[in-house]
């Protein structure tokens, strides 16, 4: 199989999010080593850009997960509720991407720009 039609193959798993028994079957069948593992790589990578991992201390109001819908409309999201790490506000992880907006990461950015401007 070529490169492109592994990838393509991972990312219709994903898309339907769900994998039927004859597939499952198929893959084991005619996938060599080294394309199984492209394939994993593959489908691990759209999986990471599907889901928004959102972490957050205390309870987020309806409105407040209405919102975060809006902002990531074609994505899964997984709730962490994460009160020792967060400490109060919230972080969202999809793909590579960061948005921390949480106290802890702002105090920490204070005190960074103290050392660095003294």
């Amino acid at each position: 199989m070529k490169k492109q039609q592994i990838k393509q193959l991972a990312l219709s798993i994903v898309e339907t999010g769900e994998i039927s028994q004859s597939v499952y079957d198929w893959i084991n069948k005619n996938l060599s080593k080294s394309e199984l593992k492209l394939f994993v790589n593959y489908l691990e990578s759209a999986l990471k850009a599907s889901i928004v991992t959102i972490r957050y201390a205390g309870n987020p109001s309806q409105a407040t997960k209405d919102k975060i819908k809006k902002m990531f409309p074609d994505k899964s999201l997984v709730y962490v509720r994460d009160d020792k790490e967060i400490g109060a506000g919230i972080r969202f992880e999809f793909g590579d991407y960061i948005l921390d907006y949480t106290v802890t990461n702002m105090i920490v950015k204070i005190m960074k720009d103290i050392r660095e401007n003294l």
